[in-house]
């Protein structure tokens, strides 16, 4: 009898520690799930809106990105992200986005925000992938009423926003804070790549409190022009980083 008892309970100590194999496979992400980018927005009536944008590789048709954070290191909550559209052959967009106000029920949790802490899980063949930047997980804290404030994950500079009116393409974009010392520039065409220009943008603000994202802009003139095909890049520490929207470049007309 008490041989059966020692049988049953190690029986029932493999199941417990084998038991996540059983169910599925959990793994440090590779390239399989990133975050892009992410923004906390804060404005009047105690509007506080968390949203952004991550990449996984598509490695089958059924799958589900969540985001899991906490906004007081305690009591940990999810999002589910929504599919955006493909980024290349193989990778695909997802966008989180919630919120809540001095009106709102919903997110209490995002009321009175100091902070949010989060990291990526990304489920697909029974294996799940995280992005929790290396270990420690992303962090993002509110700025200024009224501005966002942003941290990128993967992409080392990002589009914000861009016009072409009356003859002056303008914009504004983020880019990574990897050194007191970079050249950011915005590459462009009228003639849809026949000739290009390339021209400076210049340093607006800081992105979030901590500095490590900042707000870069530009103005060009462009007399006659009805359509902008443009890239962006930053140089820094001998390499240079692009943003041209996945090899499409980013078109503006």
């Amino acid at each position: 009898m008490k041989a059966m008892k020692k049988l049953v309970a190690g029986l029932m100590m493999f199941a417990v520690i084998f038991g996540v194999s059983f169910a599925g496979s959990a793994f440090a992400a590779g390239n399989e799930v990133k975050l892009i980018d992410s923004h906390i927005f804060t404005y009047k009536y105690g509007y506080v809106e968390f949203s952004g944008n991550i990449e996984v590789e598509n490695l089958g048709y059924a799958k589900e990105v969540v985001v899991h954070y906490t906004t007081d290191n305690v009591q940990w909550h999810d999002i589910n992200a929504n599919y955006v559209g493909p980024t290349d052959a193989t990778h695909e967009k997802w966008k989180f986005l919630i919120s809540t106000s001095s009106f709102s029920t919903y997110h209490p949790e995002l009321q009175n925000l100091t902070f949010i802490k989060f990291a990526i899980q990304y489920k697909v063949n029974g294996n799940i992938y995280w992005d929790n930047n290396g270990g420690a997980d992303y962090n993002n804290v509110p700025y200024y009423m009224g501005t966002p404030s942003v941290i990128l994950g993967k992409a080392s500079v990002l589009n914000g926003y861009a016009e072409l009116s009356n003859g002056t393409f303008s914009g504004t974009f983020y880019v990574k804070n990897l050194s007191p010392t970079k050249t950011v520039k915005v590459r462009y065409t009228t003639d849809n790549w026949a000739t290009y220009q390339e021209g400076n943008a210049t340093y607006y603000s800081n992105a979030n409190p901590s500095g490590t994202v900042e707000n870069w802009k530009f103005n060009f003139s462009v007399p006659g022009a009805t359509e902008i095909k443009y890239a962006l890049s930053l140089t820094a520490n001998g390499q240079t980083y692009w943003d041209n929207n996945y090899g499409n470049n980013f078109v503006l007309n």
